[in-house]
């Protein structure tokens, strides 16, 4: 322990510091450590929600060189291409249940029923957008203003599979 111990006529005056030992080192240390690791996963956490609440995906047709490219928008300032292909790669524009299946709920694994809106090209899906039942009358306006627009391009088929319902 360090202390300053000063009298000037009326005032005394006391200023005291208390020692630095090692365990008071690590605690501080530690403390450290552990702040820091919290804050990072704070941080990623908190990165993964803007990107998610302020990102979205666009896709361009562009009808003069016949070709479809995905982009990756977020803050709309940054725009990222994903992917370009030709028209002649994709085979259809497919609405579908096809993502349909079993989730994780609070009581367990339950059905669910998801609608997606995906380009079928030769070797794989490329997913457009994916709704809920509750979002099924806007993704199908959507699939007949891109058929409208796309039909002279690109075959649209829509094809939902039967689902299996649980009775509770």
């Amino acid at each position: 322990m360090n202390y300053d111990l000063h009298k000037q006529r009326d005032l005394i005056f006391l200023g005291v510091e208390a020692s630095f030992t090692l365990i008071d080192f690590i605690l501080f240390f530690f403390s450290f450590v552990l702040g820091f690791v919290f804050a990072l996963f704070f941080l990623i956490f908190a990165l993964a929600v803007l990107l998610k609440i302020f990102s979205r995906h666009e896709f361009l047709f562009d009808r003069d060189e016949y070709t479809v490219t995905k982009y990756y928008r977020f803050f709309r300032y940054f725009r990222i291409r994903m992917r370009t292909i030709g028209f002649g790669e994709v085979e259809e524009i497919l609405l579908s249940n096809h993502h349909s299946g079993q989730a994780l709920f609070s009581r367990g694994m339950k059905q669910k029923e998801w609608f997606s809106l995906d380009i079928k090209t030769t070797n794989e899906y490329i997913e457009i957008i994916k709704t809920e039942e509750d979002e099924l009358q806007e993704l199908y306006e959507l699939y007949n203003e891109m058929e409208e627009m796309l039909d002279l391009y690109f075959s649209f088929r829509i094809e939902f599979l039967e689902t299996e319902t649980e009775s509770e």
